[in-house]
């Protein structure tokens, strides 16, 4: 004798529709995308944070090197090879900025920096644009 359930075919059914499927993938995805933009902005900030801190301790690795040469700064044709090899920096890898470009030195100071500027071309790699990241005043 063969028993039937009390519960009609369709209640006993177990998983999901192909529409309750497609539906969660999309709303994981809308928060994924979302995610990666929010992820984007915080890394791009972290760039510029990362590049003003090298800027920095440079500063002053070039003050050290000038207190060491009797006050004379680096010049412009040797730039920053010239802590280099005085020993202060190791690899070039401290003299390049977040997005590994080389910063740029200049003496003297065309920007207001500290009797030198300092600075990286920032994320489009374009001298004069405002991603430029230097040891000169922020504009107001």
């Amino acid at each position: 004798m063969k028993l039937l359930s009390p519960l009609p075919f369709r209640a006993r059914r177990r998983g999901f529709t192909l529409m309750e499927l497609l539906l969660v993938l999309a709303i994981i995805g809308l928060l994924m995308g979302g995610g990666a933009a929010v992820y984007s902005g915080i890394m791009d900030s972290a760039k510029v944070t990362k590049t003003q801190t090298k800027l920095g301790i440079l500063g002053g690795q070039i003050q050290l090197y000038s207190s060491q040469k009797g006050g004379k700064l680096p010049t412009q044709s040797a730039g920053l090879q010239a802590l280099k090899a005085a020993g202060m920096v190791r690899s070039d890898e401290e003299l390049t900025d977040a997005w590994s470009q080389p910063l740029i030195y200049t003496f003297p100071a065309k920007r207001g920096g500290d009797k030198y500027d300092l600075w990286s071309k920032g994320a489009d790699g374009l001298e004069n644009t405002p991603d430029d990241v230097g040891n000169w005043p922020a504009p107001d």
